[in-house]
């Protein structure tokens, strides 16, 4: 029951700091499954918490998505999603969660990268390939794609918009692979899925009286401290089970 009771505190609180700054609440709220699931069951929980809250800040803000930028960025996700889950039960568990624990460490970093002017649909359409792919194994894929998104030539609700419709698309993709080429059993999992999806509704329910109030920088840094923390127990876990198998 305490389980249960901190895993929807997490989500909540992930997705109210997503929806108030724009900062990488999702990528908090997978480093907090990782403590409490393991990582072949993590990644794919985290697709719905992820979903809903992508799905309901579109509906929130459909008229500002430009669809055509989302269609193009989703046209390739699906097969690659697939392709990523048909080999992700070939890795070895403690791995991935290396794998991961260095990711949510590397998306830590302020890498400097921007792309030249608007990015082309063919671009998206690529990045959106390899979201799905990497996105199966790294769960938050969205620090990396959001240079090409910020360089739409649309206003800031334009851009939050799109964005979040094609990380909608690019869950949904995720669930599916999993679902189907990874053969993860999400039926057995409703409870722990209802949970997530309510905290994560909840979460982005607050942050539209709560608004900004408090400064994003600070933020940042609390959640910063916080994902080190996380993502360094997860990777030294990881090695151990290696070093003891």
């Amino acid at each position: 029951m305490l389980s249960q009771s901190l895993l929807f505190l997490l989500v909540l609180v992930g997705s109210l700091l997503t929806s108030l700054t724009g900062l990488g609440g999702g990528t908090l709220i997978l480093a907090g499954l990782l403590l409490i699931y393991p990582p072949e069951l993590a990644l794919p929980l985290h697709s719905f918490t992820q979903f809903s809250a992508n799905g309901l800040r579109t509906l929130l803000f459909f008229r500002s998505v430009r669809w055509t930028v989302v269609a193009a960025y989703a046209s390739l996700m699906l097969p690659a999603a697939w392709a990523g889950a048909l080999i992700f039960d070939l890795l070895n568990p403690s791995v991935l969660k290396i794998l991961v624990g260095v990711f949510i460490l590397a998306s830590i970093i302020p890498w400097k990268f921007k792309p030249y002017g608007e990015p082309k649909f063919k671009t998206f359409a690529l990045i959106g390939a390899l979201s799905g792919f990497l996105g199966v194994f790294v769960g938050a894929i969205g620090p990396a794609v959001v240079p090409f998104f910020n360089r739409l030539k649309l206003p800031r609700d334009g851009i939050l918009s799109t964005k979040s419709a094609g990380q909608m698309a690019l869950q949904l993709s995720k669930i599916i692979a999993f679902g189907g080429g990874a053969g993860v059993n999400f039926m057995a999992l409703k409870e722990s899925i209802a949970l997530l999806i309510l905290g994560t509704l909840v979460g982005v329910g607050l942050s539209i009286p709560i608004g900004r109030k408090i400064s994003d920088d600070r933020f940042n840094k609390v959640m910063n401290v916080l994902l080190v923390m996380i993502s360094l127990k997860v990777i030294v876990e990881g090695i151990r089970e290696l070093v003891s198998a």
